[in-house]
């Protein structure tokens, strides 16, 4: 992972990107319990209830099938609907309570923000569908958001042998292995989840950075430009785009995306640090500089990037001089 001195102001420059768009959620797995205190009884009750409470709340049931309700959550869940996502996960449960899907849905939800909760349902998922590949994967990036890297690497390497075709056991293993800083292997296993689901724009991203990260900016580049091709809105997927440019000194074209991408002030930030990349210092501290003169609210983190790259200079001077 980059250092965390020199993360640009906008989100994820050569940074960890999960498979799905997990979007925050407030609702806790099991209010008031811990993951101890919660049983696999304990949690179908809980889903019984909140499904009853769902249908309660809306009045009418819903016309759709189980099917057509778990792909509509499923499509609210890709384009960040959260609340909606969660309604007809809950709803999905009332019409199949057997059906692990829904329960895999709502782990998700959660696991942005309260991975130890999305652990304990994924690990629910498994106990009752032990061949459940995305529960494993769910369970990988649980694991992987708590540090636990090489727990990880084995519910992903589980998902694998259940299903060698998945491309989100594929993508997820790839990011595990980038943190083992196994670089050529995390670029493998990206590959061919990008050729498993070429219409799929995270998985094309996280190919993009197991190549940054491989040391290929060519390739992450053309990564890059396919994800930003299916979700042109999204800035993150502009900000890499701009670290792959910028790694190959390719500086206006980089600038060019980061300014698509965010404020002039977050540009100049990141630009810098494709400069402190390629471990051209001057330039780097010019760009921190210049991001500090723009407008925008974050200066401390700027100034932390201006400070290191000025640390490094004075290093590299004292080195020379040995």
């Amino acid at each position: 992972m980059v250092s965390t001195l020199h993360r640009p102001t906008r989100v994820s420059a050569a940074l960890l990107v999960c498979l799905i768009g997990l979007a925050p959620l407030g609702c806790a797995l099991l209010p008031g319990s811990s993951k101890s205190e919660t049983s696999l009884d304990e949690y179908r009750k809980y889903m019984a209830e909140r499904a009853a409470a769902e249908i309660q709340e809306n009045e009418e049931e819903s016309p759709l099938s189980f099917e057509e309700t778990l792909a509509a959550a499923q499509r609210s869940h890709r384009s960040g609907e959260t609340e909606q996502a969660m309604r007809l996960y809950f709803e999905a449960f009332r019409l199949d309570p057997a059906d692990s899907r829904p329960h895999e849905g709502i782990a998700y939800l959660q696991l942005a923000r309260q991975p130890e909760q999305a652990e304990e349902v994924f690990r629910q998922v498994i106990e009752s569908n032990p061949t459940s590949t995305m529960a494993h994967v769910g369970s990988a990036l649980a694991k992987l958001a708590q540090g636990e890297t090489e727990a990880a690497a084995s519910h992903l390497e589980t998902a694998l042998e259940l299903d060698p075709s998945s491309p989100d056991a594929h993508s997820a293993y790839a990011i595990v292995l980038g943190e083992m800083r196994l670089y050529e292997d995390a670029q493998e296993h990206a590959r061919l989840a990008a050729e498993l689901a070429p219409q799929n724009s995270a998985i094309l991203n996280n190919y993009g950075i197991a190549n940054l990260r491989a040391g290929d900016p060519v390739l992450a580049e053309q990564a890059f430009r396919d994800a930003i091709a299916l979700e042109p809105r999204d800035p993150a997927y502009r900000n890499n785009l701009g670290i792959a440019l910028g790694r190959q000194r390719r500086y206006a074209d980089a600038m060019s995306a980061f300014r698509s991408a965010g404020s002039e002030q977050a540009a100049e930030n990141n630009l810098g640090y494709v400069y402190y990349m390629n471990g051209q210092l001057d330039d780097a501290v010019a760009h921190y500089e210049l991001a500090l003169q723009a407008p925008g609210d974050d200066k401390l983190k700027i100034l932390r990037n201006l400070n290191a790259a000025l640390d490094a200079k004075q290093t590299a001077a004292s080195a020379s001089q040995d």
